[in-house]
């Protein structure tokens, strides 16, 4: 995820993207067209405040007469930024005075792996707000150059300085906290830095697009296989996304992922134990699945295996428990929570329980590499069941447990973990009132900044928005109106860490159309986009969005193409990075 880090001054007047706009001459309230285009065999992003840009392609506005603009570029991970050209040269921010019509092109080239011996770091920011950093050594000074390549094993310092209306509020990715920032380079590594404002903005949609206007690609597995359902697609941060099927071969006792990136490519199909469920990571993804392959533990564990990019699995490891809870972390690993036993290597068998079984909670690291314990397992203060969990963009951890058997029946609580596994509170009441559904659990979204929005969810599925807390704090806030009044939604950050997307769950006899609505941190929509899936009114599934944009949709069953009684179709849609 990326964010503007810049200060940008000039006046917005309207935004067009995927094409053009006619502009004025002269004085008095007239305007110029500002034409942008995305260059280069690389990727990234053409920014501005005000007016509001966020363009990955080709994008027009009408831009008052005599209003200064000023354009940032930002490459995409594994691209390089080259330079300006049209209106502007050179490398550093593009600044114009629209006293005519302009154009402006940022050309980007992909970047080469680093060599042998060499790994990665980069910076991303995250929030509403604007500021600098830079390293030590030298390399990094972020807007600008965001990526440095440097020796294993060298140790690398982050200082983040924010703009005058703006706060730093802390580090995510490979650092936590907001006080220093150093990491030892071993491996490829991201470091988020959240910046937010100190004073709202005048515009709310300020620097905030509606989705991009790019063209559907689709993907079709056929029928003549023995899968009978469809499950739900993740994508990460470089547009390689998980599309997993289910399958109705009993002796089989496994599910499938395809792996594919948002140009269409097909990549390569893994097996997994049946209930896959993907979990998004910034580079590659992460699965848990059932394990029915335990001997005498048969289907007494849950299968935890992550994958690369391109779909190479790159280890697993087995928990003992079913029914955990697991949740996704936004800078990479797998939070699980709940009653289990970590598992360790038998000659006879494969894996048996470690030890006995722990009400706790323990993270793993995710996407491509071999799953290990990050830190846990930690003993839950409560003693109730476990309900759901979350985590923040600093990287703070939230259980959610029954609380009836400490503040008594009716009560949902919670308990917050830093991101060394460290307790930062006690069990403490998240939701009072509760009466469960026939099915009830909980879930969360990461909150713009840090802290989580907490959901009621019930089988159908339904959503209710019901809470908002402060990360590793025990002061709960209702959701605000807003966010209450958008049901069977989940809300998911995006535009670089500047907005939401408002993405609908899956419903029954709804009209056969998906809008995604992208949201201003107060509340204000800033515009959206329909993804029809046909006439009339249909069975909907969830509509995802991937770590790198990509809006990912699924067709309904009863449009698939049937072979048998129990086997059919599988079709995924997608519209590539509209929302990065």
């Amino acid at each position: 995820m990326r964010a503007t880090g810049w200060m940008v001054m000039g006046v917005m007047v309207g935004i067009g993207c995927g094409g053009s706009s006619g502009g004025g001459s002269g004085s008095g309230g007239s305007t110029h067209a500002l034409n942008v285009h995305v260059a280069g065999d690389g990727s990234g992003t053409i920014r501005s405040s005000s007016p509001a840009i966020d363009c990955k392609a080709q994008c027009t506005q009408n831009v008052a007469t005599g209003a200064a603009v000023q354009l940032v570029a930002l490459a995409d991970a594994s691209s390089t930024f080259r330079g300006w050209s049209g209106a502007c040269s050179g490398t550093a921010e593009c600044t114009l005075t629209m006293d005519a019509d302009r154009d402006v092109t940022a050309t980007f080239a992909a970047a080469p792996p680093p060599p042998p011996g060499m790994v990665r770091l980069s910076v991303q920011p995250v929030g509403m707000g604007t500021g600098r950093v830079t390293s030590s050594p030298v390399g990094i000074d972020c807007p600008g150059t965001c990526e440095m390549t440097v020796a294993v094993g060298t140790r690398v310092s982050f200082s983040a300085v924010p703009a005058a209306s703006s706060k730093f509020v802390g580090w995510g990715g490979a650092c936590s906290g907001a006080g220093g920032c150093s990491v030892t380079a071993n491996a490829d590594q991201t470091v988020w830095v959240n910046f937010e404002t100190t004073t709202p903005p005048a515009n709310s949609c300020a620097g905030i697009a509606a989705p991009d206007n790019v063209a559907m690609q689709r993907f079709v597995q056929d029928a003549g296989r023995t899968f009978f359902s469809c499950g739900s697609a993740a994508g990460d941060a470089s547009g390689a996304m998980g599309m997993t099927l289910h399958t109705n071969d009993p002796s089989s006792h496994s599910d499938q992922i395809l792996f594919m990136t948002t140009a269409g490519v097909r990549r390569q199909d893994r097996t997994t134990n049946q209930g896959v469920l993907p979990l998004q990571q910034p580079s590659g993804l992460s699965a848990l699945a059932g394990a029915p392959y335990l001997g005498p533990l048969a289907n007494q564990g849950s299968q935890l295996v992550n994958f690369d990019s391109s779909g190479a699995a790159k280890g697993e490891t087995f928990l003992f428990g079913k029914g955990l809870a697991s949740v996704a972390d936004p800078s990479g690993g797998v939070l699980i929570a709940g009653d289990f036993a970590l598992a360790k290597s038998d000659p006879a068998s494969g894996f048996v329980p470690a030890g006995p079984a722990q009400h706790a909670v323990a993270m793993f690291t995710g996407g491509g590499t071999a799953p290990a314990v990050a830190w846990g397992p930690v003993a839950l203060a409560s003693k109730g069941a476990v309900f759901g969990a979350g985590i923040d963009l600093v990287g703070r951890a939230l259980v959610i447990t029954d609380g009836a058997p400490k503040f008594g029946a009716g009560n949902v609580s919670g308990q917050w973990f830093d991101r060394d596994g460290t307790a930062l509170t006690g069990e403490f009441v998240l939701v009072t009132g509760f009466t469960a559904g026939a099915s009830t659990w909980f879930e969360t979204s990461p909150r713009i900044g840090s802290g989580l929005i907490v959901r009621r969810m019930d089988a159908g599925p339904h959503a209710h928005m019901l809470v908002t807390v402060d990360s590793g704090s025990t002061s709960v806030q209702p959701a605000p109106a807003w966010m209450a009044g958008r049901t069977d939604t989940r809300l998911q950050i995006a535009r670089g860490g500047r907005a939401y997307a408002a993405l609908p769950f899956g419903a029954a006899g709804v009209a056969c159309s998906q809008r995604v609505d992208v949201v201003a941190p107060d509340g204000t929509v800033c515009g959206g986009a329909d993804y029809p899936i046909g006439a009339g009114n249909c069975d909907t599934k969830d509509l995802m969005l991937g770590a790198d944009g990509t809006v990912i949709q699924q067709l309904p069953d009863a449009m698939e193409t049937k072979s048998d009684l129990s086997t059919h179709s599988c079709t995924w849609r997608w519209w590539a990075g509209v929302l990065k």
